[in-house]
């Protein structure tokens, strides 16, 4: 009777801790640009935990009473109600407006309302605006690129936030311009080896850019990123052999392994299929001193290990010995000698390939 008292707690736990998750997934949406598929790939991520939470429950039928169970069951039809109710939300508008039958006098005729096309050109954020894919990256005598303006050219005083795309880099630096003016709607980096990122400067003044919305990082083996201030979530899937630094509300890790994150966020991180993975507080030079509140860098939530009162063995907090020095973290930020090799620069940190 007593373990079977233990499974339904432990079992309330994990569903309430899923349940939450799933609902801060759902109220990011809005904030995540439906630019190259990002919010898309989103919601079927969501679509998929909900369809985990409805196993888990379909599972549980031989320790749950009856009545328990319904109660789980509904929760979870609740939560797909809820998602498709935001998602309907954020379907684009028709372009066609369709106008009342006018109201018959002395001369009017009988005749069917037309429909007809608003005139007004309809514009969606963050897609028409969209910055160009970087071309991949090159190596020239062993020098890597300085990667080019990631923000679209001859708009002259257009300060339209636009989203940053870059995928397909191999040994390359990626900086953001230093006038990168008012941020981005949104940050995609995919596909990347042994790279270089630093789109930090211009989001920790404020004077120079807004942060970005959101930032999704994806598929990238073997490279340091300073990600810079995000007001959003943090989308993190399938890195390898990374050091990553970012100031977040929210930061979701998916199928990493042997990463490094030094983190300032608001909420509780979460892993999901990590394999060594480690965290640290990011750094006062990095943007952190300026921050308010609490950092839960080390509060870690691992979704896939359920028992209670036991060290995920997945992640771990990063030893101060191992971690990345300031000065190092400066030459990252301020150093622009071309001079210098990709390999060169990860070995700073950490990185050898």
């Amino acid at each position: 009777m007593a373990h079977q008292e233990d499974a339904k707690e432990r079992f309330y736990r994990n569903f309430r801790m899923q349940q939450s998750n799933i609902q801060e997934q759902i109220a990011d949406l809005p904030s995540i640009a439906p630019v190259a598929g990002e919010r898309q790939d989103a919601t079927e991520h969501i679509l998929t935990n909900i369809s985990r939470l409805t196993n888990d429950v379909r599972d549980a039928t031989h320790f749950l009473p009856a009545y328990d169970h319904r109660v789980y069951v509904d929760a979870v039809t609740a939560l797909r109600r809820e998602l498709d109710e935001t998602t309907a939300k954020l379907a684009p508008k028709s372009r066609f407006q369709f106008r009342p039958r006018p109201v018959k006098t002395a001369a009017s005729h009988d005749a069917p309302a037309a429909a007809t096309v608003d005139s007004r050109r309809l514009v969606n954020p963050g897609t028409t605006r969209e910055g160009s894919p970087v071309p991949k990256g090159k190596t020239t005598n062993g020098k890597p690129p300085i990667s080019p303006p990631l923000s679209p050219g001859g708009r002259g005083r257009d300060t339209t936030p636009r989203a940053i795309k870059i995928e397909g880099q191999t040994e390359g630096i990626i900086t953001l311009p230093a006038d990168h003016s008012r941020g981005s709607s949104a940050g995609q980096l995919t596909g990347l080896t042994n790279c270089v990122v630093n789109l930090a400067s211009p989001t920790i003044e404020a004077s120079r850019a807004s942060p970005f919305a959101s930032l999704t990082l994806k598929d990238i083996t073997n490279s340091v990123m300073i990600a810079g201030h995000v007001d959003g979530p943090v989308h993190i899937t399938g890195l390898k052999r990374c050091k990553v630094a970012v100031v977040a509300r929210q930061v979701r890790i998916h199928d990493c392994e042997e990463v490094d994150f030094y983190l300032w966020v608001t909420s509780e991180p979460i892993v999901e299929g990590c394999k060594q993975v480690r965290f640290a507080p990011l750094p006062e030079g990095l943007g952190a001193g300026e921050e308010k509140g609490e950092n839960k860098w080390g509060e870690v939530k691992d979704f896939l290990w359920l028992k209670q009162g036991e060290q995920s063995p997945n992640w771990s907090v990063l030893p101060e010995g191992e971690r990345i020095k300031d000065e190092a973290w400066r030459g990252l930020l301020e150093d622009r000698d071309e001079s210098k090799g990709v390999k060169e620069i990860l070995g700073s940190v950490g990185l050898v390939e």
